[in-house]
């Protein structure tokens, strides 16, 4: 079992980053099928998933129901 060369925290950071550049999620630069890949790719998409998140949470009016 190989130690992989970069934590798991930083291979989320850098998926983030490259959203925030507006890199395609095809830019992932690790193996495909590799943990590295699967970490990069959550940080790719935790950015928009949190975005919508929120929005979701500010459409709802003080009984929990969605407004509109």
């Amino acid at each position: 079992m190989s130690v992989p060369s970069r934590s798991p925290t930083n291979v989320s950071t850098e998926g983030r980053h490259a959203l925030e550049r507006g890199d395609p999620i095809t830019a992932n630069p690790y193996p495909e099928g590799s943990t590295e890949h699967r970490i990069w790719t959550r940080g790719y998409e935790r950015v928009d998933r949190e975005a919508e998140e929120t929005l979701g949470e500010a459409a709802k009016d003080a009984d929990g129901r969605i407004s509109g």
